[in-house]
C-alpha cells in the first residue's frame, strides 16, 4: 500500500512546475514535528511513573528540565516548517508566540552543547528577519539555506543524540523498577514469580497465582505492554528524524530548482516514509 500511495502522489505531481512538493513535505514535517513532542514528554512522564513506585526516586527536576526544553525545540524546528509553507505559497506569516524564550529553556537540557543552542537560537532569528516581509521563491531559497543546517543540528544532534540514549535510558530504569516492584509485592504473597519477571506475562506462570497475586500480575503485565510499546517505537522515532533531514537535505541541493520534477519526486518519497514513522510515534505516543 505504501509503494502504491507513493506512486500514485508521483504520478499525479510528476508534471507540476510549482512549488506544491515543497509545500506538502513542509506540512508533514509540521505535523511530525507536534508528535515528536509526545516522545520528549516522555522523559519527565518515565520519572514521574518510575516515582510512583520508587520511594529512593526523590524528584525529576533533571527530567523536566530535558522534557521542557526539548519540547522547545520541537516548537522552534514547528515554527521553522511553517515558514518553509509561507514561503513556498507567498505568503505572509508571524513568528510563533513565545517563540523568542525557547533558548533559554533549550540551554536547561542537561548534556546539551553550545553549538546545539546556538542551532536554535539561530532559527529563531532567521524567523524573526522575515517574520513581516512578503514571501518569494528567492527568499524560500535563503531560508531553506540558512535555517535548512540548523535544523538539521537540531534534528540529528540534539534530539537523535540527546533525546533518544536519555529516554532508552529512562525507560530502561523505569521498566527495571517496574519488575522489581512487581515482583517483590507478588514474591510477598508467597506466589513463586521466579526470577524472569517479564516471563510472567507470556506463560502460565501467573495462573497458579493467589487471586491478588494474579490481579498483581495483570497490572504489571498491562503497564509492561506499554512500555515495551514505547521503547521498541524509538526506533520509529529516530527513523522520523532521520526522514526530516533527509528532507532538509534534498531541499538544500535543489534550493536553485525547487520546482524540478525530480525533487518533487524525492520529497514526497521521503514524505510518505515520514508519515508512516510518525503514526507509529503517535500510535505509541499520543
Amino acid at each position: 500500500m505504501k509503494r502504491i500511495a507513493i506512486a500514485a502522489s508521483v504520478l499525479a505531481l510528476a508534471g507540476c512546475t510549482d512549488l506544491s512538493a515543497v509545500r506538502d513535505i513542509s506540512l508533514r514535517l509540521t505535523v511530525a514535528s507536534k508528535n515528536w513532542n509526545d516522545v520528549s514528554g516522555e522523559i519527565s512522564g518515565s520519572c514521574e511513573r518510575e516515582r510512583a513506585l520508587n520511594p529512593a526516586l526523590t524528584n525529576c527536576v533533571s527530567e523536566l528540565k530535558a522534557s521542557a526544553g526539548l519540547v522547545a525545540a520541537n516548537d522552534v524546528l514547528g515554527g521553522y516548517f511553517k515558514a518553509l509553507f509561507s514561503a513556498a505559497t507567498e505568503s505572509n506569516f508571524s513568528v510563533q508566540p513565545g517563540l523568542d524564550a525557547a533558548t533559554g529553556s533549550v540551554s536547561a537540557i542537561p548534556g546539551i552543547d553550545q553549538g546545539q543552542v546556538n542551532a536554535v537560537s539561530g532559527l529563531i532569528g532567521l524567523l524573526v528577519k522575515f517574520a513581516a516581509e512578503k514571501m518569494r521563491e528567492d527568499t524560500l531559497k535563503e531560508l531553506i539555506g540558512d535555517g535548512a543546517p540548523a535544523a538539521q543540528q537540531v534534528l540529528d544532534g540534539l534530539l537523535r543524540q540527546i533525546v533518544l540514549p536519555r529516554l532508552r535510558g529512562r525507560l530502561d530504569a523505569e521498566q527495571s523498577n517496574l519488575s522489581n516492584y512487581f515482583s517483590t509485592a507478588i514474591g510477598r504473597l508467597g506466589d513463586p514469580i521466579g526470577t524472569d519477571v517479564p516471563a510472567i506475562c507470556s506463560g502460565s506462570v501467573a495462573s497458579k497465582f493467589s487471586s491478588s497475586g494474579f490481579l498483581l500480575a495483570q497490572e504489571y503485565c498491562k503497564r509492561l505492554a506499554v512500555l515495551t510499546k514505547r521503547r521498541s517505537t524509538l526506533e520509529d522515532y529516530d527513523a522520523s528524524l532521520a526522514s526530516a533531514s533527509k528532507a532538509l537535505t534534498e531541499l538544500q541541493s535543489s534550493k536553485t530548482k525547487l520546482k524540478a520534477k525530480d525533487l518533487a519526486q524525492k520529497l514526497y518519497a521521503i514524505g510518505a516514509e515520514l508519515d508512516e514513522k510518525v503514526a507509529a510515534v503517535r500510535k505509541a505516543f499520543g
